[in-house]
């Protein structure tokens, strides 16, 4: 019975290491894409880019099919997050300036969405939350579908929706960081904290 039980911690902490290792490996791609945009390597940009998007998807299907739910992921997991999209801007300058200037309303709109909630969330708790609210979720799949439409095909609706939507985003986890006294990790929304004290 103990070699079994051994066997399953081990293989719980073997698949927490790969779910952390996943967020991981999306902050390596961050200074790793910003070297190929300054160096005009479009399609190796390009590459990298859409490998972070994709551990991100899979990191997140990995912590659901095994619930391994932890802090350090949790926190792991968001600064992977921060680091992919708040490298985005300037690598597309780089590669498609154009673009990035005919749309830098939106670009900076979403910029300061993404950035303001983290800082203020940073400057209450001194710590960097993982709230991985609904809204946040949906606005990351809107915007992985619609930078790349922009930049490639230069397809900008569906880039402007997104970051507008990044409004919605930012006053669900603003709201979270006011009502709640401590840091917090997969709240799934305002609506959430809201009805706990009704609950207790």
């Amino acid at each position: 019975m103990r070699i079994a039980r051994d066997a399953t911690a081990s293989l719980a902490e073997a698949r927490l290491h790969a779910a952390n290792a996943l967020s991981a490996a999306r902050i390596a791609c961050a200074p790793l894409g910003l070297v190929l945009a300054w160096r005009g390597a479009t399609a190796a940009f390009v590459a990298v880019f859409a490998l972070a998007l994709l551990t991100d998807v899979l990191d997140g299907i990995v912590a659901r099919r095994f619930q391994l739910v932890s802090e350090s992921g949790a926190r792991l997991d968001q600064w992977g997050d921060f680091a992919l999209w708040a490298s985005l801007p300037l690598a597309a300058w780089w590669l498609w300036p154009a673009t990035l200037a005919r749309e830098a309303w939106f670009v900076a709109l979403a910029f300061a969405c993404m950035l303001l909630p983290t800082a203020i969330a940073y400057c209450k708790y001194r710590a960097v939350p993982g709230y991985h609210t609904w809204s946040v979720k949906i606005g990351a799949i809107a915007m992985g579908v619609a930078a790349p439409l922009l930049l490639l095909f230069d397809v900008a609706w569906p880039f402007r929706a997104a970051a507008l939507f990044q409004v919605v985003c930012a006053i669900d986890e603003l709201g979270i960081t006011l009502l709640s006294p401590v840091c917090r990790n997969d709240v799934g929304s305002v609506l959430h904290v809201l009805r706990e004290p009704r609950r207790s």
